[in-house]
């Protein structure tokens, strides 16, 4: 009776549970390799949709190459694969398959099969970075232009060569490409840290047009379902203001003089040639670091400046007072114009300064103040900065590291910086665009501390 009832079963059931055990790793095994077969297939930067097909396909495909349809009695799997991405990018293929197995001993107890069952996940993500750094004067002056190559250094060297795509965009008054974003930043030659080695500090201050070009460059790379980063560091404020051309002065007024950029003095026309009516294109700037009064300077040219040279070029005009000295600037030109050379506006969170109604150029921004240049260079940067956060295609992250220390007079605006990564803390923080995050470091000897903050904030992102 025991051989019957007992024995027998017990026999049976661990002969089918080995077997049903075999099977079992067999189809995890399988499912495993089918996960990581179908988030490598994941195409490049590509949005899930249009991805989907290929990657069930190709996990299909290894599901059936690693467990055989019909392997030891079971039926043809039935297989679900599922793609997910969070907002940060990370996509994950989930596997699940299932095979009914024949059961042998345990028919006797009325049991033919049992269903198996498997899942297998795998996650895959792109990051494309691109370090934009502010080499301007004021680095140089505060000696710790190679403080912040040192740890631009490290923070490049933290990331993988093969996986993550590099770039690096350096400004003084206009920006520069000095590295295009590529997989090789390491062993290409020259490589990302020896280009760094050659960096020098020089010039203004132009924050805009270095984010813009940034974000023109993931754009250009073109993978939407990338993580697509932009690292901005500055040490002040933006205080340069890029245009395709400047209005003349072609009426005489009384403004702050070029002597003494404090005083009021009466001031003719431009002497620029009759022609043309608007004077070239290219940026002006604040030179003092005094605020709200000081020297201001142009017009320069809109070309970036390569990473070795601390030369901004003077764009001159025939007749141009400014031609002989970039101070004279402001005998020249007649105002701020109302967009920049991108097509950004002036206008933005902080109001204007203008000419007063007693100035035939009344209710025009001012180029005689440095305040005036400070408050156009953070509009336009905080209105291109949330365009390029609006992108619901590449939805760009961006976050900041701020240096004090460097400029008493012309402290790092927290808020500022704030605005344009969409830090929490920001007062215009928007939670249906990517959160960036601000790191403010209040000298060069905490400068790596910001910068590896920045890094472990992308690299956890990025597993």
């Amino acid at each position: 009776m025991m051989i019957g009832t007992v024995i027998v079963p017990m026999v049976g059931l661990a002969i089918d549970g080995s077997i049903l055990f075999m099977i079992k790793a067999k189809l995890q095994s399988a499912v495993d390799a089918a996960a990581l077969a179908g988030g490598r297939s994941l195409s490049v930067g590509l949005d899930l949709p249009s991805q989907t097909a290929s990657c069930t396909a190709a996990t299909t495909a290894y599901l059936n190459a690693n467990f055989p349809s019909g392997w030891f009695g079971t039926t043809s799997p039935t297989v679900t694969v599922s793609i997910a991405s969070t907002a940060f990018k990370t996509r994950t293929v989930t596997v699940q398959a299932s095979v009914q197995s024949p059961l042998y001993f345990m028919r006797i107890l009325g049991l033919t099969a049992s269903t198996v069952g498997a899942q297998g996940q795998a996650s895959r993500r792109d990051v494309n970075l691109m370090l934009v750094l502010d080499r301007s004067g004021s680095m140089a002056v505060a000696g710790v232009c190679p403080t912040m190559v040192g740890n631009a250094v490290s923070f490049v060297n933290k990331f993988a060569e093969g996986r993550d795509r590099l770039g690096l965009i350096t400004f003084m008054g206009a920006p520069n490409l000095d590295y295009p974003p590529t997989l090789n930043f390491k062993t290409q030659s020259p490589s990302m840290e020896t280009k760094l080695g050659t960096l020098v500090c020089s010039g203004n201050t132009g924050s805009e047009p270095a984010l813009w070009m940034a974000y023109n460059q993931i754009k250009a790379i073109n993978e939407p379902g990338a993580l697509n980063i932009i690292v901005f560091f500055t040490d002040g404020n933006p205080n340069g203001y890029p245009a395709p051309n400047f209005p003349k002065k072609t009426q005489a007024d009384t403004r702050y003089g070029v002597a003494d950029p404090t005083t009021l003095v009466a001031t003719p026309k431009s002497t620029c040639a009759a022609l043309p009516a608007a004077l070239p294109g290219g940026f002006i700037g604040e030179y003092s670091l005094t605020t709200p009064l000081g020297n201001t300077w142009g017009i320069y040219s809109n070309t970036g400046v390569p990473l070795n040279s601390s030369t901004q070029t003077l764009v001159t005009s025939p007749g141009c007072a400014y031609n002989s000295s970039a101070y004279n600037m402001r005998q020249d030109v007649a105002y701020l114009p109302p967009l920049d050379i991108h097509g950004h506006s002036i206008t933005g969170y902080l109001p204007l300064e203008v000419y007063p109604p007693s100035n035939p150029y009344k209710d025009m921004p001012r180029v005689d103040t440095v305040s005036s240049h400070h408050i156009a260079g953070k509009n336009i940067t905080d209105n291109v900065a949330a365009l390029i956060r609006a992108d619901a295609t590449y939805t760009p992250v961006i976050y900041a590291i701020g240096l004090g220390g460097t400029i008493a007079a012309d402290p790092i605006d927290d808020v500022f910086m704030e605005r344009i990564s969409n830090d929490a803390r920001s007062p215009i923080y928007n939670n249906l665009q990517q959160t960036g995050k601000y790191v403010y470091a209040p000298n060069a000897g905490q400068l790596q501390d910001a910068f590896n903050s920045i890094a472990s904030e992308i690299l956890r992102l990025a597993q």
